[in-house]
């Protein structure tokens, strides 16, 4: 006997359900089929219940069921099972082989996507039994042969196999719940059951179960007394009669966005509860779980209510960024920059020595993969174990070594490693050598001995760890099939991350593709890389206890007292409908029964009966009033109109469903916070609630949010923070402003005379105050990554040239051949110094593209070869120092007169720095010269630029302390390229020079003896150039134009000096 019931209620069918099931008494043998596993789950549970006991129910979903019943043809053949990331698979290594004939197909072969839509698309076509001519029969053809080399079997051929085979389970009395049928092999499947059947399937969806059972639908007569029941059965129905209002138990509410629309969820959902109904009685059914998802986990997690995520929570996943990462490493030839990323995201493992842990035996690497079609004891799946706590990142000591992953990678950016196993080596060497040198020059400096003891015991660690790593990435094959990618893939998880099992479970489905190939590294990275970039992680635990959140189709088969179904907007729910790009409908229509507009647009209606009937008690229906990415208004869902003309039998307009939603729940936006405190899910919605009353009617809540002061110190600390940026005053929130009585007596180190600056440092105060602090004082500074660069930036380019320019100057020194007569040998002399200097720089830098860098090298050679020219023409100043510094101990590179003290200018600073060149004259005068490679900025007549341009006065001065009793005439800057039109810009050293510097000093040194160095740019430019934008924010010039100028005199002086 075969019997189809159906009802639009879920609750009514479930009853339906409960009652055949009871009646087959506890010994009595039943397939239950559900639409998920959840769902089968869930009826035999409570029908249990009611019995005491049961024995002899076996659950499957449709699949599962195919898969039993197929499983010993299966093995017969000698065929494994495809999971749907094998499929894609299949078809990535099907677009591979058939490039360049693919046809229209071609133009998007290299896109990432196409794999993943050859999958749906070839899915539905095997199963309907449909093929297609041209391109994408060509594609299914190459398809099935993959399928038959390498003896596997997709959902569509474990289908086709249990058709054929014979299995007792077809025999027995079978309840088929809310089972959705979309395919003509799932049809003919279910119509091969011999025992009695009883079917409930939902009103809108009985065509297909009707037609595979040979029965007709009998639908259950239940009264519409309610606003629920109403638009339960008359959803979608024409010609309803006109009827009462909508009840309190459909709720049409609306909110400023969507992450507000999941915070109101939250609310109502503690309201349902404080009334008595259990968390587990609650659902939430989404129709774009991919944007609602993690704002309802957000929503929850502040409201401190217990969620169940039926299809996982879908989250980024470290341990599967930190794999891929490794195999972009490995693809980019080594790359440190990508080995730098996999240290980033905490996955090193723990191990007893500092090598990373020996991979285990193949067998014991195994993880059970997650497909449906894999045959499964019936007992409930075992939950998933909640993640460790994370790696320490600075484990104390591993076998004597100091693990400090967060410290390798400026271990890399110093030894700059870019890529490549041998360099790796070389590079690592040579900066384990650089510390040793160093350490042994300063053994007799505690403090900096200790440092680089550290750096060298990390660098060992780094060295330990890291290189077995590189050659396991090194041995991975250029080419190989799935089962030569799977072993070491597999050996690779188990040494490289914290928690592979995610990653182990993924690379478990594909084993049955094994014989698939060959496949190349870049392939390997397209199938995974969507999967592991964002894992579906599965619940852990079971849902009971909890508020049930999944998408609209994983409620088949449930019901629940109270439903919320967010996202009643446009292009929400309904989706846009859009045909398939590789099948069009006017294709589709002549083959089998295969998906169109109509059909998807049905689909559309049918997920809004589905979650609507998942309701027993109260529906809540939401959307989202402001799409705040785009900043726009959004529409609400027609379906929302037809929920009220179902209900109330005339359909309103857009203007009164708003004004509804309005009313139903009064929310404003850029105030994320309810009316009433008590309403609050959290703290911080207590907060802004009292806050909001206390600014409507600040007299009568005078006090109200005292309390904010002394609840937590870093609120009060920002609260206070944020006031003050505001006032018309300085305050300590704008900079280093009116420090403490401590804070300014540890100021007064940083005096100008009491420690060493270099110009660059000194020229920032003139920029902005609080960029000296932070960069002379806090010494702050950009992170820095370490890659291959595709052209050099100004910065390096000017650094070679005056690497060059010293290495030049100083051979023709030794070579007795300064002044330069004889300028075509110099000129050689320059030739073979910038090769040697650029392969040194190459070697450092790793550009990609070689071509690039020789243009480089040879626009470098041009200019200094002008700049040689021009040299030898001056016969009144004579090259005499190169690189002359002073107060720099680490210069590798610097003249053997050099100090490593630095200089106490009778103007009051302490000067420490490097001069480009020192040149002289025939009277024994000296000069000072600065070398530039950018654009001739500084006009003549400049002495200090406004602060800006302190090279040329400051070294002029440092070379009087440096030789004494020797004329310095002035200091200048030289524009040594053709970029500055070699252009000098002079700087006498007279008394004009040396009170400007006078000023300077003074005016730094007041700033800080009082404790005033606000943000205060130069202009409106300065912030959008500063490497501390994230510190302050953007709009500091304007914020302190506001401020007291009086304040800011000194500063503005110095910027209008000469």
């Amino acid at each position: 006997m075969r019997e189809l019931v159906t009802s639009a209620a879920a609750s009514s069918r479930l009853e339906l359900a409960g009652e055949w099931l009871r009646k087959r008494g506890p010994a009595g043998r039943a397939l239950v089929v559900g639409a998920t596993q959840e769902a089968a789950a869930e009826v035999v549970r409570t029908a249990a219940t009611a019995a005491g006991a049961a024995f002899g129910w076996q659950r499957f979903t449709l699949g599962r069921l195919a898969a039993a019943v197929a499983a010993q043809a299966m093995s017969a053949r000698g065929l494994s099972p495809l999971s749907p990331l094998g499929v894609e698979a299949v078809c990535a290594r099907v677009v591979h082989q058939l490039r360049g004939r693919l046809g229209k197909l071609d133009a998007v072969a290299a896109q990432p996507g196409l794999p993943r839509a050859l999958s749906r698309t070839i899915q539905e076509l095997r199963l309907s039994g449909a093929r297609p001519v041209g391109d994408l029969g060509r594609v299914l053809d190459a398809y099935e042969a993959e399928l038959r080399q390498a003896a596997l079997a997709d959902r569509a051929g474990v289908f086709r196999l249990a058709l054929e085979a014979d299995s007792p389970l077809l025999d027995l009395p079978a309840l088929l719940l809310d089972l959705p049928l979309r395919a003509t092999l799932e049809e003919r499947f279910v119509a091969r059951l011999r025992g009695p059947v009883l079917a409930v399937a939902p009103s809108a969806d009985a065509v297909r179960i009707a037609r595979a059972l040979g029965t007709a639908a009998r639908p259950l007569a239940e009264p519409a007394t309610t606003s629920l029941a109403r638009v339960q059965q008359r959803l979608f129905v024409e010609g309803t009669d006109a009827m009462p209002p909508l009840g309190d138990d459909v709720l049409l509410l609306s909110a400023p966005g969507e992450s507000r629309e999941c915070v109101e969820i939250a609310r109502l959902v503690r309201r349902e509860a404080e009334r008595g109904i259990p968390f587990d009685r609650m659902a939430v059914l989404l129709r774009a779980p991919g944007q609602y998802r993690p704002l309802l986990e957000e929503a929850f997690a502040r409201a401190g209510i217990p969620a169940h995520f039926a299809s996982g929570t879908q989250q980024p996943n470290p341990a599967g960024r930190a794999f891929l990462a490794l195999l972009a490493c490995a693809a980019d030839g080594l790359s440190a920059r990508r080995f730098a990323e996999y240290l980033s995201l905490g996955e090193v493992p723990q191990a007893v020595s500092g090598a990373p842990p020996d991979a285990p035996p193949s067998g014991d690497r195994w993880v059970p993969p997650d497909s449906e079609l894999t045959a499964r004891p019936a007992a409930e799946p075992a939950p998933a174990a909640e993640p460790g706590p994370p790696a320490d990142l600075d484990a104390p000591v591993v076998a004597g070594a100091l693990r400090a992953p967060w410290r390798w990678e400026q271990l890399l950016i110093d030894a700059a490693v870019i890529g490549g196993r041998q360099r790796w080596k070389r590079r690592l060497d040579g900066l384990e050598a650089q510390l040793r040198a160093t350490l042994a020059a300063f053994a007799e400096d505690e403090a900096r001995a200790q440092r680089m003891e550290r750096e060298l015991a990390d660098l060992a660690a780094l060295r330990e760890f890291a290189l077995p790593l590189l050659d396991a990435l090194a041995a991975l094959p250029a080419s190989a099939t799935w089962a030569g990618w799977i072993d070491p893939l597999t050996a690779l998880a188990t040494r490289a991350l914290r928690e592979p099992a995610r990653v182990l479970s993924l690379l478990a489905e594909l084993a049955p593709m094994g014989p698939v190939g060959p496949v190349s590294l870049g392939e390997v990275r397209v199938v995974l890389g969507r999967r592991l970039t964002e894992l579906s992680v599965p619940p852990p635990g079971k849902r009971h206890g909890k508020v049930f959140i999944a998408p609209v189709a994983a409620a088949r088969g449930l019901s629940f007292d109270s439903v919320f179904v967010p996202g009643l907007a446009e292009k929400l729910f309904p989706q846009k409908v859009m045909e398939d790009p590789l099948l069009r409908d006017e294709e589709r229509r002549p083959l089998a029964e295969l998906e169109t507009s109509e059909d998807r647009i049905a689909a559309e209606r049918l997920a809004l009966r589905l979650a609507v009937g998942a309701a027993r008690g109260k529906l809540v229906l939401s959307w989202p009033r402001i799409d705040l990415s785009q900043g726009r208004a959004r529409v609400p869902s027609f379906y929302g109109l037809e929920v009220v003309r179902a209900a109330e039998g005339t359909l309103p307009g857009f203007a009164d469903l708003a004004r509804r939603a309005e009313q139903a729940l009064r929310t404003r936006a850029g105030w994320p916070a309810p009316r009433e405190a008590a309403d609050a899910i959290d703290e911080a919605e207590h907060d802004l609630a009292l806050l909001a009353s206390a600014l409507q009617d600040p007299k009568a809540s005078k006090g109200t949010a005292a309390y904010l002061l002394a609840a937590n110190p870093h609120l009060s600390r920002a609260l206070r923070s944020r006031a003050r940026r505001g006032l018309r005053r300085w305050t300590p929130a704008d900079g280093l402003v009116q420090p403490t009585a401590a804070a300014l007596q540890a100021m007064q180190a940083h005096q100008p005379v009491a420690r060493s600056y270099s110009p660059t440092a000194l020229q920032n105060y003139a920029a902005c105050p609080y960029k000296f602090v932070l960069q002379a004082i806090h010494r702050l500074a950009p992170r820095e990554v370490p890659e291959g660069i595709d052209e050099i930036d100004p910065l390096s380019r000017g650094s070679l040239i005056h690497e060059a320019q010293y290495e030049l100057l100083r051979e023709l020194s030794e070579a007795g051949e300064v002044p330069i007569r004889d300028l075509p040998a110099a000129q050689l002399r320059l030739e073979a110094v910038v090769d040697r200097v650029a392969r040194r720089w190459e070697d450092d830098l790793a550009p990609a593209i070689e071509r690039v860098w020789k243009d480089c090298i040879a626009g470098v050679k041009i200019d200094l070869r002008e700049w040689l020219r021009r040299m030898s023409e001056e016969p009144g100043w004579a090259p005499w120092r190169f690189e002359l510094s002073f107060g720099l101990p680490e210069m590798s590179q610097r003249d053997p007169h050099s100090s490593r003290e630095p200089v106490l200018l009778d103007e009051g600073i302490r000067l420490r720095g490097s001069i480009d060149l020192v040149e002289r004259a025939p009277d024994g005068a000296l000069r000072a010269t600065d070398h530039k490679t950018g654009k001739a900025w500084a006009q003549k007549g400049t002495v200090i630029g406004g602060g800006a341009t302190l090279q040329p006065a400051l070294y002029a001065l440092a070379l009087e302390k440096l030789f004494p009793g020797t004329r310095v005439e002035d200091g200048r800057l030289y524009y040594c390229t053709y970029g500055g039109d070699f252009t000098s810009v002079p700087v006498a050293l007279d008394a004009t020079a040396r009170g400007s510097v006078q000023q300077l000093a003074k005016t730094i040194g007041d700033a800080i003896a009082q404790g005033f160095l606000p943000a205060a740019p130069r202009d409106e430019r300065e912030c959008g150039r500063c490497d501390y934008l994230a510190v302050c924010g953007p709009s500091e010039w304007a914020r302190t134009r506001r401020k007291p100028a009086d304040a800011l005199a000194p500063l503005v002086q110095l910027r209008g000096m000469p």
